[in-house]
């Protein structure tokens, strides 16, 4: 690719963001959220009556923090218990997941159904939290939204430039190289890099559009565990109902990768086992019904 031809790819992927931005913009209460949570005087009643403002929110909270995905003993049965008991980035980053499942309800396309679009995404968020938490990471409810954001550009693709993006998957098919590349070659960009990108326009932490772009190659990440983890959720996510799968599934994953995170094939069976347990839950709590 020329010169000119790179600045057209770089001018498209632009104009791309910006519409699917406005498009699919997230709603003011992120914003507010984003905004006390970033401020160190802020108090948990403050955070705690911008939530209650928005009834739907507040009722997918209190059913997230009375799940299995946070274990909590006692019942939280008040927003303002919710902030105290899991605390503010807990709150921020399910305020990112429902707030970016919800900007995308109703999309559709031809290549793939948003149903199992979601599916899939659910899958690899609830390997990346269980994988993190194995491993002692002690945010593991971030690496759970980076797992939920991490094909959002390809979310973008198949309904804003279907044609191209399935010309993309024949190409990497037909002849046998990443997806990731083939668009790269054909397209000037990468899904990876248009849903980073797309998660810088929101202002979502830097650690976030970081796990996204270098989703297929972590080596070259600023947050190499992280995106590590991203990189081994994308690959075992598709395994977790096909057991026979796990064994090629991490005999695929680099050894770099591996040492990274001090990946086994022992971590690999008890996280599909877990995610496999929580998916019919998580499913119901995340996706947007309707």
């Amino acid at each position: 690719m020329n010169e000119a031809e790179q600045h057209t790819a770089l001018i498209s992927m632009d104009k791309l963001v910006s519409a699917s931005s406005r498009l699919y913009s997230l709603p003011d209460i992120y914003l507010k959220v984003r905004d006390i949570i970033s401020d160190p005087k802020s108090q948990i009643k403050e955070l705690g009556d911008v939530l209650m403002v928005d009834p739907g929110l507040s009722a997918r909270l209190l059913r997230i923090s009375n799940s299995a995905f946070f274990g909590l003993t006692n019942k939280v049965d008040t927003i303002s218990r919710a902030v105290q008991v899991i605390g503010f980035q807990h709150i921020h980053n399910l305020v990112v997941a429902t707030s970016i499942t919800n900007a995308f309800k109703g999309v559709s396309n031809d290549i793939m159904s948003i149903e199992s679009f979601w599916i899939a995404s659910v899958e690899r968020a609830l390997v990346a939290r269980i994988l993190a938490k194995r491993k002692g990471f002690t945010e593991s409810e971030r690496m759970f939204v980076g797992g939920l954001l991490l094909d959002i550009g390809h979310l973008v693709m198949y309904e804003h430039i279907p044609d191209a993006a399935q010309e993309a998957i024949n190409h990497a098919n037909a002849q046998f190289k990443p997806l990731h590349l083939a668009e790269v070659e054909l397209l000037g960009f990468s899904a990876a890099e248009l849903g980073s990108a797309l998660a810088r326009k929101w202002q979502l932490p830097d650690s976030l559009s970081n796990q996204i772009l270098y989703q297929d190659q972590p080596e070259m990440a600023e947050y190499k565990a992280e995106a590590a983890m991203m990189y081994v959720a994308k690959r075992l996510a598709g395994t977790v109902a096909e057991t026979d799968a796990v064994s090629l599934a991490f005999d695929m994953i680099p050894a770099d990768v591996k040492a990274v995170l001090d990946l086994t094939f022992e971590d690999c069976e008890q996280v599909l086992a877990e995610t496999l347990g929580e998916l019919s839950e998580t499913l119901e709590l995340i996706i947007p019904q309707g």
